[in-house]
């Protein structure tokens, strides 16, 4: 709730928007006063791996979603349930009220409210009342004591709403709160688990920042995470930290038929949590006969074209996403410029027997005179300028794979990949 830049720490008060856009609160008073315009779309309802606006390494992941990356709602989520819902009373505050060390500083408190008028009270005592507008909210500098910090909102000078945040006690206990209460047995079904620590009296703590260790028995462990923008933790294993409280693991059911889903949670000094979520036996799922195995390269990048033929070691830094156009094979895409030839490009994790044992890549309606080169090397050569059906050995390896294209068109045709692509075990 503070920002800390040094830290990669952005406070959660909607203030600071990135500089190429907006608050949400500025966003959606710019959509709601156009009774024009339609509706509007949030840049991002998630926060997701990569553009760690407005910093760069170590944070790795966004900082502007409505929720986190694990699902947690943000400050952004009540605001926007405020703002866009209009048949239910709603109300909630923001922030949490645990600040040791801060007694007597003023902390800004927000309300996140659909309602004509808020009351806050601190420890029974008032502290104001506020006219409720829904684009920027009421908000008070409270200056901080712990205990009860408790709104009451009104409509019509009718109290139509609570809510309340209180200073808990330390953690003591952790708590897991699966998604469902069933499964099926299927070795499909996924659901997420919410891992959060509590105090004595059952209270979210949400300052806990304890490292949990996980066991489960009758399914899989496959994801963790806690929404932290700068945690470099491992998002599978059996650890994961608390962040602000909470954390996540998702987990899959085993097959097998009827039984039970075990997740338990320890934290060093913590009492440790046990959930047992019912597997269901589930029929089996209908299911035709595998085909061949084969792996489409639909997504290419296209290089400026050159009026000589250009290395095919041409390097396009990774963070580049305007200079070579991003082109779909089968859709032929006019020359950048005025030489004939064009580099095209496609990065490939091939399947488990292509890695191991090689395969075969197969260019459709093939339009140009040129060469294909696999992972540096050249692999063919086509000597005909009209549209025709390559077939390549693809050499067997491990990990991602690059398959370049060096094109030469005749001057009257663009050249380009005319049709599919893909590779054969």
């Amino acid at each position: 709730w503070e920002t800390h830049r040094a830290a990669h720490v952005m406070a959660s008060y909607d203030e600071e928007p990135a500089d190429w856009g907006s608050t949400h609160r500025e966003g959606w008073k710019s959509v709601a006063e156009r009774p024009f315009v339609a509706g509007t779309f949030v840049w991002t309802g998630f926060d997701y791996h990569g553009e760690p606006t407005p910093f760069e390494w170590p944070s790795a992941g966004s900082y502007f979603g409505i929720m986190d990356l694990c699902g947690f709602p943000k400050m952004a989520f009540y605001l926007h349930r405020a703002q866009w819902v209009d048949d239910v009373p709603l109300l909630d505050l923001m922030p949490h009220w645990n600040w040791p060390g801060r007694e007597g500083q003023a902390v800004k408190v927000m309300a996140l409210t659909n309602v004509e008028s808020v009351r806050l009270m601190l420890n029974g005592g008032l502290i104001g009342e506020q006219k409720v507008d829904r684009y920027t909210m009421p908000s008070w500098q409270v200056p901080y004591a712990p205990g009860r910090l408790e709104a009451i909102g009104y409509r019509g000078g009718r109290e139509v709403a609570r809510s309340v945040v209180e200073t808990t006690g330390a953690a003591v206990a952790l708590r897991i709160t699966p998604d469902r209460r069933a499964m099926a047995a299927d070795g499909e079904d996924v659901q997420p688990y919410t891992i959060d620590a509590v105090d004595a009296r059952g209270r979210h703590v949400p300052t806990a920042n304890l490292d949990v260790t996980f066991a489960l028995s009758g399914g899989a462990i496959i994801g963790l995470g806690n929404g932290d923008p700068v945690s470099h933790e491992a998002e599978q294993g059996n650890r994961r930290r608390l962040f602000n409280g909470l954390a996540q693991v998702i987990v899959r059911a085993g097959g097998g038929g009827a039984g039970t889903v075990k997740l338990s949670a320890s934290a060093a000094g913590l009492r440790p949590a046990i959930s047992n979520v019912r597997r269901l036996a589930t029929p089996a799922r209908p299911f035709v006969a595998p085909a061949r195995m084969t792996l489409t390269v639909q997504d290419w990048r296209q290089s400026p074209a050159a009026t000589a033929r250009p290395s095919p070691d041409i390097v396009l830094a990774d963070n580049d996403m305007n200079s070579w156009l991003y082109v779909r094979a089968g859709e032929i895409q006019p020359p950048q410029g005025s030489g004939r030839w064009t580099v095209l490009r496609a990065k490939l994790t091939p399947h488990r027997g292509t890695r191991e044992r090689g395969g075969t890549i197969v260019f459709k309606d093939l339009v140009g005179r040129g060469e294909i080169w696999i992972d540096g090397k050249r692999a063919a050569t086509k000597p005909d300028f009209a549209a025709a059906t390559l077939r390549v050995a693809f050499p067997p390896g491990p990990g991602e794979r690059i398959v370049t294209l060096l094109l030469e068109s005749d001057g009257t045709v663009a050249s380009g990949l005319g049709g599919l692509v893909f590779v054969e075990d």
